[in-house]
């Protein structure tokens, strides 16, 4: 995905360059190419990179042909490049118009990974024209392959050093990236952020956008009036700092497809809240939005610019609430959650997504350990949210498995609570067991029927005594134990004693006893899922 500058020189006309230094640069991403051939560093300062702004990630060419015996000023243009982004230089007519390549140039390189290439030396012949073609058709090539602009502005902005890092260098990117005019409006269409297409008509656009009395429809699109041959697009953005933005669109000859809007709209969101908040602040929002929508490769390079191993994240944990308050009451606790993991050594990652509480995590190293983990998580989310339940889904290997095991919690969960109504921590067995019960009764009759068939017995005794109840808490909430039984009941252990016994001697054998179990502990789930209802 996206060009580097290693793949470049394997071009027909690069290929017999060398790389004189910069050789950690050689994976960075190159978006275009540039001929330079200015003397003075301050035309670069004040002309190509005004105020220490990005407008790289490009590769340039040049011969130094009016520096060439200038040293200090070689060295001083590529300083300037590297801190506007550029990604290396290519020098021609080494031995023809410049003597050589000064060791000072390259050790320059080596320090700023700043790729120092340079042509075949001794060679008057080489033209400019055909790298520039050679790049630029490869470049062309893999934008049309590869499509996904979300991940190509990812990896461009997450390699440039921090302080370019921005929402505006990402607005750039994307306006090269589809030949128009960006700006980033607040609701009420002020101008936050404004790239030109091509650059130098900002105040053409602010002008004319101004004068504009009426905007497209949300997600619409309408002539526009003051660029000929073009039109204007309007897309609202909600970040997921709850603020609402408009992104507008000026593109002139041919139209933006719709699905190009969507990896637009979606890429503005993700840099809006990845890099559009105050420093220290990381959206790691967007890293669980990737994992819980199966989009491995955005995933990916989210938990690159986030240091996160996903690789070892193999559960995932929901709490979820019905309350109102619930999803404040989520964010607050998230500190106080942090704590409680503080020594946990694997992998962790939170967040409140969708009105739940997530946990992504690598699996603890003992049941004993994710006993302790779910007993902290609980005393401190629970308070004041009586009906805050929590679903521990284990065995991860992938974001589809991620993913199914979200969707199954938000269609199957209320189905658990009524199933095992004393507990409030559940598997993503129980899950799988709510779904199948549920698609039993939705089964119809007669699969109904036979699957609440070995209650009959106990249903038709005469007994003055609730056995079917007791049946069910026994093998449902008790775990097939007296003791839990009698606590759950409010009753004495004899009492419990006997009425096992009694449902024992109607069925013919033991609750407890396999494989007979397994259509009784079924039965009594239905049943309960049907009395609910």
């Amino acid at each position: 995905m996206s060009v580097t500058v290693e793949e470049l020189l394997k071009l027909p006309s690069l290929r017999r360059a060398k790389v004189l230094g910069g050789h950690r640069g050689l994976s960075k991403i190159v978006s275009s190419i540039s001929v330079l051939e200015s003397t003075d560093p301050g035309v670069l300062v004040d002309e190509v990179f005004p105020q220490g702004e990005f407008f790289g990630s490009e590769i340039v060419i040049t011969g130094f042909l009016n520096s060439t015996h200038n040293i200090p000023l070689q060295l001083a243009n590529i300083r300037r490049l590297a801190e506007g982004g550029e990604v290396g230089l290519i020098i021609f007519y080494v031995g023809v118009y410049l003597p050589s390549v000064d060791q000072q140039l390259i050790d320059l390189a080596n320090e700023l990974d700043f790729v120092l290439i340079s042509m075949p030396e001794g060679e008057a012949t080489l033209r400019y024209g055909e790298v520039i073609n050679d790049v630029m058709d490869c470049i062309f090539r893999d934008r049309a392959q590869n499509s996904s602009i979300v991940l190509d502005i990812l990896a461009r902005v997450s390699a440039l050093p921090k302080h370019l890092q921005t929402v505006n260098t990402a607005m750039k990117m994307l306006s090269d990236r589809i030949s128009a005019s960006v700006l980033l409006c607040d609701q009420a269409f002020n101008i936050l952020n404004l790239v030109a297409w091509p650059r130098g008509f900002e105040s053409d656009i602010i002008c004319g956008f101004k004068a504009l009395s009426e905007y497209p429809g949300p997600g619409g699109s309408e002539p526009c009036a003051f660029v000929p041959d073009s039109r204007l697009y309007r897309l609202p953005i909600g970040a997921d700092g709850g603020q609402r933005m408009e992104l507008l669109l000026i593109k002139a000859g041919m139209p933006i497809d719709a699905a190009t809007l969507g990896q637009v709209l979606d890429a503005t969101r993700v840099c809006i809240n990845i890099w559009g908040r105050k420093h220290g602040e990381i959206a790691i929002h967007e890293l669980v939005r990737a994992i819980l929508q199966d989009e491995p490769m955005k995933m990916r390079r989210l938990a690159e610019i986030f240091h996160v191993d996903v690789a070892a994240i193999h559960e995932m944990w929901i709490i979820q609430s019905g309350a109102e308050e619930a999803k404040a009451r989520f964010k607050q606790a998230l500190p106080a959650l942090r704590e409680c993991f503080a020594g946990f050594s694997g992998s962790l990652i939170m967040d409140v997504y969708g009105g739940r509480l997530l946990l992504f995590m690598s699996t603890p190293l003992s049941q004993q350990e994710a006993e302790r983990m779910t007993e902290a998580v609980m005393e401190t989310v629970t308070p004041g949210l009586p009906d805050a339940a929590l679903c521990r889904c284990s065995g991860l290997m992938n974001t589809a498995d991620v993913r199914a095991a979200y969707l199954s919690c938000k269609e199957n969960l209320a189905d658990v609570m009524k199933i095992y109504p004393a507990r409030r921590a559940y598997t993503l067995g129980d899950l799988d067991f709510a779904h199948g019960c549920r698609s039993l009764i939705q089964s119809g009759e007669a699969a109904l029927a036979e699957c609440l068939r070995p209650l009959l017995p106990v249903q038709k005794d005469n007994e003055e005594l609730d056995l079917a109840e007791t049946l069910a808490v026994f093998l449902l909430d008790g775990e097939s134990s007296v003791t839990m039984t009698s606590e759950l009941l409010y009753l004495h252990k004899n009492t419990v004693k006997y009425r096992i016994r009694r449902i024992s001697n109607l069925l013919g054998y033991k609750p407890d006893k396999m494989p007979e179990m397994l259509e009784l502990y079924k039965a009594c789930a239905v049943k309960r899922l049907l009395l609910d209802e």
